[in-house]
């Protein structure tokens, strides 16, 4: 960005009107004739009519109380002294004021680029919990990351609440539809990575656990995830396959918002099994059985997928999820 201040000497006049006149618009018209062109040349590019250019000069003369421009028959026109002086005023306050003009302008311009640059380069990004995306996030300063459900994530995206929406599915047929969803709002969907996910368990597994069928089982405590979330939506998916009704599983209402809440509370003995991501298990050092791999994806405006920022955000995401255990890139 780059800003010129050009200085422009005004004269208000006194009258009801609160009228101003521009002198340094006349001391130009007065300079073009000086440099031996005419008046009707001057108005020309200008683009503004001959008879608004003497309309114009007869005012300034009028209320600065001097001839400015002196008319001469079959001579043309002269400029008067104190139409020189005038085209001089103007010249030594150019001339005076350029230096510290231009200062001013390239320093107003730095903070103008840095303010808008702040403003509409940063990304608001709402997503369902990862943990390879909150570690990568935090090393772009223009990408705001917000945790939130797949559904609500989505949601804001299509409101234009946020810029970039994060979900995860794993059911083929659902994804066709929430991209025939997005399409229609405008919006395109990215595949990110693969990962899987499965039962956290305490180490060793104590109750023997061994399939969703046994969250059924009287004695186990459940730790669900919050209403919305895609990992929420899988285990309902897996519970209806099985035939299994909610009200009879301990702890079904019981919520956390992250896969490390669930992985916590199961350390903590207040839960016996939850569902969460191959890495967490890992990670906390519980027992894993996979239910399902699922993809997560990036939904966008189609122009975001040429955005050098996202673009260099997907592809850390990506080579973070080639080298973690329980995760794949798609390219």
């Amino acid at each position: 960005m780059k800003l010129v201040i050009q200085p422009t000497l005004l004269l208000k006049t006194p009258n009801y009107h609160q009228h101003t006149l521009d002198l340094t618009h006349i001391g130009n018209l007065l300079r073009s004739v000086d440099q031996g062109r005419t008046l009707a040349a001057a108005a020309k590019d200008l683009n503004v009519s001959y008879r608004t250019v003497w309309n114009e000069l007869r005012e300034a003369e009028q209320e600065l109380g001097c001839q400015l421009l002196e008319r001469i028959k079959g001579h043309g026109s002269k400029i008067t002294p104190a139409g020189q002086l005038l085209i001089h005023s103007l010249d030594r306050l150019d001339l005076q004021l350029s230096s510290e003009a231009q200062r001013l302008a390239s320093d107003i311009g730095e903070k103008l680029s840095n303010h808008l640059n702040k403003t509409f380069d940063r990304y608001i990004f709402c997503s369902s919990n990862d943990p390879l995306i909150e570690q990568i996030h935090s090393k772009f300063d223009e990408i705001e990351y917000k945790t939130m459900g797949s559904g609500h994530a989505l949601d804001r995206l299509i409101e234009n609440k946020a810029s970039i929406a994060g979900f995860h599915v794993s059911d083929p047929g659902e994804i066709k539809a929430i991209e025939d969803h997005l399409r229609r709002a405008g919006l395109v969907t990215v595949p990110l990575m693969q990962r899987v996910q499965g039962l956290l368990l305490a180490k060793g597994n104590p109750l023997k656990i061994q399939s969703i069928r046994d969250l059924a089982r009287p004695e186990v405590r459940m730790i669900n995830r919050q209403k919305g979330a895609g990992t929420r939506l899988l285990l309902d998916r897996l519970l209806e396959r099985e035939g299994l009704k909610t009200k009879l599983i301990k702890g079904y209402g019981h919520e956390e918002f992250t896969h490390s809440a669930v992985a916590t509370s199961i350390l903590a003995e207040q839960a016996d099994v939850g569902i969460g991501l191959q890495y967490i298990a890992k990670e906390y050092k519980l027992h894993f059985i996979p239910l399902e791999t699922e993809t997560f994806y990036l939904a966008m405006k189609p122009e975001f997928r040429r955005n050098k920022t996202l673009i260099a955000f997907v592809k850390a995401i990506q080579n973070r999820s080639n080298k973690t255990p329980g995760y794949k890139a798609v390219k």
